[in-house]
Formats: C-alpha cells, structure tokens, sequence
C-alpha cells in the first residue's frame, strides 16, 4: 500500500518537473515508475527476502517491518537519482 502511493507521488513529481520543463510529461512519469519499481523489486526479491526469512525465524516483527519497507527507501532514492542526473537538468523553454 505505501509502496503504491509513493509510486503515484513520484509519477506525479517527474510529470509536474516535465510538463514545467517543456518535456514529454507521461513519457517522464513512466520513466520514474520504471526508476521507482525496478530497483524495489530487485531489492525486494535479492536482499530483503533472505534477511526477512531469517528475520521471521527470531521472531523480530519490528526489524522485519523495517527490512520489508526499506525496498521503498531504495526504488524512491533510485527515482531522485534518475531526477537529479537527467530530468532536473532540462533546460525550461523560453
């Protein structure tokens, strides 16, 4: 559920940069969903899985909420480096 809002924020964030920069504004929302989700997953699947499993076995509800939030962290630190590498360098048109 907040991995979905946080989705829709950062499609709502790189559509708002574009259209103000004169760019594809929906091509640029893709893109930070793609920015957002794919690193999330990945790191859903390789790293907080494994570390929940074991998490889950010492019976440790907090750090286990924790580890399985943290691929949110990761895909929207992701997303601002995609922002802040490509998207905010744009130049406004005049």
């Amino acid at each position: 559920m907040l991995g979905g809002v946080v989705a829709v924020l950062i499609a709502l964030w790189f559509y708002r940069t574009a259209d103000s920069k004169g760019a594809p504004a929906i091509q640029w929302a893709v893109a930070g969903l793609i920015a957002y989700y794919v690193p999330n997953f990945i790191w859903s699947i390789w790293v907080a899985k494994p570390i929940l499993q074991t998490l889950h076995a010492q019976s440790a509800p907090i750090k286990a909420s924790l580890v399985g939030h943290s691929s949110i962290v990761i895909g929207a630190a992701c997303a601002w480096g995609v922002w802040y590498g490509f998207l905010r360098k744009l130049k406004a048109p005049e």
